[in-house]
């Protein structure tokens, strides 16, 4: 049992320095795009949806349904909706029902760097998809490099205004045709760059103010499509990157302060689907994960090192001690706290005529048979006769006649019985 307690004292006291170390340890990002409301790394959105609820008190919502599921629920009223997702996979569904929303007077914000062909081929135009490297990144990051810039032109409401960004957040660029009409936003800027360069088809003259669009909106019927190609500036590194929040802003004020509704429909799996469970958080923190992959190992080691039987103990079995004299002790104590030697000779007679019975076949209680009893007293012990008489007739006194005698008196008679037992049994 002790050896078991100091097991599980050892094991706690080992969960409880690896949680701590753990939760000292400096904190790992983990830079995969995600673009989910409760995500806080990077690339989650978790700081985009705090900022627009904080801005649009009570006129935000977060969902996970389908652009189909939403006009289902209310086809009648006009709202706004924002959908960051990469890539932004509309089947025909999704892209007749964006259409249906657009034309009732619904602004919707698609923010992707990679859109469906069928998105494409209904809105009049394409998106020159770049891969996302997160090692570029970190690369260019780390050296002094000018950032690119996004151009907001100006419009009635807003000047124009550039926006310092990393060329791995905003690589894709639109490019619409011109069969619809559409409304330029904001743009990339190579005017300053002399080593980007663009062959024009017809020419072949050598362009360096080349200005690639990186949003723009469609008009379609009462309302308008909106198209983003930098889903990496709404994540969390993009709203705390220089002034990029403004830019975001700039782009969530075309939606002309409609009650917006942000869905994650498709992100994938979204947060909003995904069972809430306690293992979810304590996997979710490298500190508790580690924490619990320990004690799961624990266990399964303590199941393996404890399946196998035990050899109970032998029990020490103790000889029974011979407890007599104690008896003996207290029996005279208490005899001799009473002050009656005379009972305590009553008692030693009544065992001694026992003795006498079953030793040599005589009463001595009798006093009708003396005569026989004290012949025979005297042929098994080699004791005098007269001697064996005188004695328990003198005993007999004490016993039967109510004579007080002191406690020289006790120990001599009692002495003078044991001596005549000993003779018959030897």
């Amino acid at each position: 049992m002790k050896t078991s307690r100091v097991f599980i004292s050892c094991v706690l006291a080992f969960l409880c320095l690896t949680f701590a170390v753990e939760y000292h340890l400096p904190k790992k990002f983990v830079w995969e795009p995600t673009f989910a409301s409760n995500d806080d790394q990077p690339f989650g959105c978790l700081l985009l949806d705090s900022l627009i609820s904080a801005s649009m008190p009570g006129r935000y919502s977060l969902t996970d349904k389908t652009l189909y599921q939403l006009n289902q629920e209310d086809s009648i009223s006009r709202r706004a909706v924002l959908v960051v997702a990469n890539p932004l996979d509309f089947n025909s569904l999704d892209v007749t029902t964006l259409l249906k929303m657009a034309e009732r007077g619904c602004r919707i914000l698609l923010v992707s760097n990679d859109f469906s062909r069928q998105l494409e081929d209904t809105l009049r135009f394409n998106c020159r998809y770049v891969y996302f490297s997160i090692q570029a990144l970190k690369k260019y990051a780390t050296e002094v490099v000018t950032k690119e810039r996004i151009c907001w032109i100006a419009d009635s409401v807003y000047p124009a205004r550039a926006y310092a960004s990393y060329p791995q957040f905003n690589g894709s660029t639109l490019f619409p045709k011109d069969s619809l009409p559409i409304r330029l936003l904001a743009e990339k800027d190579f005017s300053d760059q002399q080593d980007y360069k663009i062959a024009d088809a017809d020419t072949s003259k050598v362009h360096r103010n080349f200005h690639p669009l990186t949003a723009i909106a469609r008009p379609w019927g009462k309302g308008e499509i909106i198209l983003a190609s930098s889903p990496l500036l709404f994540t969390n590194y993009g709203v705390v990157d220089g002034n990029k929040a403004e830019y975001l802003f700039r782009l969530l004020s075309q939606l002309h302060g409609l009650p917006l509704v942000r869905t994650e429909a498709y992100i994938g799996r979204s947060p909003l689907q995904s069972a809430q469970t306690p293992l979810r958080y304590l996997l979710k923190h490298p500190p508790l994960r580690w924490a619990l992959y320990l004690s799961m190992l624990t266990i399964l080691l303590f199941m393996l090192f404890t399946a196998r039987r035990r050899q109970r103990p032998i029990p020490v079995v103790r000889p029974p001690q011979n407890r007599s004299m104690e008896f003996v002790e207290l029996i005279g104590t208490l005899y001799y706290q009473q002050k009656d030697p005379a009972d305590l000779v009553r008692k030693k007679f009544t065992y001694f005529a026992e003795t006498l019975r079953r030793e040599a076949q005589v009463d001595i209680e009798e006093p009708s048979e003396d005569e026989r009893t004290f012949d025979r007293l005297a042929q098994k012990s080699g004791l005098a006769r007269d001697e064996l008489e005188s004695f328990i007739r003198e005993v007999r006194l004490v016993v039967y006649g109510g004579q007080n005698v002191d406690d020289t008196r006790m120990k001599c008679y009692i002495d003078r019985m044991d001596e005549i037992a000993d003779e018959l049994t030897h």
